[in-house]
């Protein structure tokens, strides 16, 4: 299994890798492949896109090797087992080639053409935090469960931007050190952007957020959340 502290400053021969954590996501995997690789041509940089199939128990790692047949440019790494949003995450950030690094969800949640917002804004900067006022498929929980992350983050991580879980775009050599110790929750989100807003500015961006299509959303439940609340402790800690 990959992790974080497997990421070492070799040079970058790429401007830009994205991710794409998915678990179970057949239905809509291959459109969301599409969408973002036009999206990435679209930017003029150079770019790869990395499939992260969290251990599927669907046909999202066969389409996303279809994809990857069709395009190089998209890779693919398969987990055996689902470990979660932030293994996953570790496991592209470690596949990453490329100067920057984002992590873009297979159910999009955004305007993909404000891709160019992030990259026009990313020069002086080691985070481009991407963050959304206007969220209509969010109920008054997830709202309020949006707010107390928010104001956590904040306080025990010192970390101030408006959407702390939202999609960011990382300078990856502001990411290097050692391994991230809180892949099993949320709270790794609040431990990147302390890392990486340590080694230079954190740049906000208006994006224009795109409710999931298809799907259940997760990140809502019980057990994350109280998750998430104890490793924001510890990270505060030092623990």
């Amino acid at each position: 299994m990959t992790s974080f502290d497997d990421v070492s400053p070799h040079s970058r021969a790429l401007a830009l890798t994205v991710a794409m954590p998915a678990f179970n996501e057949e239905v809509q995997l291959a459109q969301s492949v599409t969408a973002v690789v036009a999206a990435l041509e679209a930017t003029g940089v150079t770019w790869e896109l990395v499939v992260v199939d969290d251990g599927s128990t669907d046909r999202t790692g066969a389409i996303a090797d279809q994809e990857s047949a069709r395009d190089p440019r998209v890779r693919v790494v398969h987990h055996s087992l689902n470990y979660g949003i932030g293994r996953a995450i570790a496991s592209g950030l470690t596949a990453a080639r490329g100067e920057w690094f984002m992590i873009i969800p297979a159910d999009l949640a955004m305007d993909l053409r404000d891709l160019r917002r992030y990259l026009a804004a990313r020069d002086g900067a080691s985070v481009v935090a991407g963050y959304t006022a206007n969220r209509p498929d969010y109920s008054s929980w997830r709202d309020a469960v949006s707010w107390l992350n928010r104001t956590a983050v904040a306080w025990l991580a010192g970390v101030r931007v408006q959407n702390p879980n939202y999609i960011h775009l990382f300078r990856v050599n502001a990411l290097h050190g050692p391994p991230f110790r809180f892949t099993e929750s949320a709270a790794l989100f609040a431990e990147m952007l302390r890392r990486a807003g340590s080694r230079g500015r954190i740049v906000e961006v208006p994006i224009r957020y795109l409710p999931r299509m298809r799907g259940n959303a997760t990140g809502a439940k019980w057990s994350l959340i109280l998750r998430t609340a104890r490793d924001l402790l510890r990270l505060r800690l030092g623990l």
